[in-house]
């Protein structure tokens, strides 16, 4: 019997409801250095602490320290040093990030190589929107980096259904119609359990919505929106149903792109070293 995708997502949603399946939890390590840093009393040291209970994260925040995108004269040889240089926004949103990267491991084969797609996917959209918010004033670049790597994060639920119900790994357009016409929901589902706050969850439901237009002035959810559209220019792809990029209200809102197709282009082009030096942290 043939399964459509209404019936997949019915059933999905029936067993997060009954608890079969969960939602995935943010990583402690995340969870315990966002608290650290809004609470008012914390302090450089504080933070480092916690990072370096986990050894490959305070090795990997100390690499971004001493990369190309943040270097200084003296490179850092310690995580309180690397906290030190990077600051308490960069730090909180790295962590987050290599953080939710955990996340994307499957002990099946296929599903395991879907997630592996689908992290290379949200690490350019991610370095894109970091690229795209440097120069765009208003946006802070940490953010729109964090925003286009967790936008597509509800697909995790859908590829964690298929792997308990095997029988599904084999219909794989009905799978894909579930991810095409879902996973914006879920990723806001996520987003909101792991308490992240309401820009975040906008531009995960919003960064594939092309006609989207709640106002004239753009918002996190346009730049991560904007970092497809850059991503697609690149390979003349366009989305689906939509005849020109200049027909979408997001291409307005962007200094960018109100200079023309070219414009953008040239700052891919431009932007490429930091693009790809995203890339390899990312990953």
């Amino acid at each position: 019997m043939t399964i459509d995708s209404k019936t997949i997502f019915a059933n999905l949603k029936k067993q997060l409801l009954s608890g079969d399946l969960t939602l995935p939890g943010l990583p402690d390590i995340a969870q315990r250095v966002q608290r650290a840093i809004s609470n008012e009393d914390y302090n450089i040291s504080d933070v480092a602490r916690i990072i370096q209970t986990d050894i490959p994260l305070s090795g990997r925040i100390i690499q971004v320290a001493n990369s190309p995108l943040y270097k200084g004269v003296v490179p850092v040889e310690s995580c309180h040093a690397a906290v030190v240089r990077l600051g308490m926004k960069v730090v909180r949103s790295l962590v987050t990030s290599f953080a939710v990267r955990r996340l994307y491991t499957s002990k099946n084969s296929k599903s395991r190589k879907h997630m592996e797609q689908l992290w290379k996917h949200s690490v350019k959209i991610g370095a894109i929107s970091f690229t795209l918010a440097r120069v765009t004033p208003g946006f802070d670049p940490e953010r729109a980096m964090l925003a286009g790597l967790t936008h597509d994060i509800g697909e995790l639920i859908i590829l964690q259904y298929t792997e308990l119900n095997p029988n599904l790994l084999t219909n794989e357009l009905a799978v894909q119609e579930v991810v095409k016409t879902y996973k914006t929901r879920l990723s806001g589902v996520i987003l909101k359990h792991w308490r992240f706050d309401e820009e975040f969850i906008k531009a995960a439901l919003g960064a594939e919505d092309w006609l989207r237009n709640p106002s004239d002035t753009a918002d996190l959810a346009d730049v991560v929106m904007a970092a497809h559209i850059m991503e697609m220019t690149l390979v003349n792809q366009l989305p689906e149903g939509v005849d020109a990029f200049n027909d979408l209200p997001v291409y307005l809102k962007f200094p960018v792109f109100k200079l023309g197709e070219f414009a953008h282009r040239e700052l891919m082009m431009e932007s490429q070293d930091e693009i790809s030096e995203l890339q390899k942290l990312l990953r």
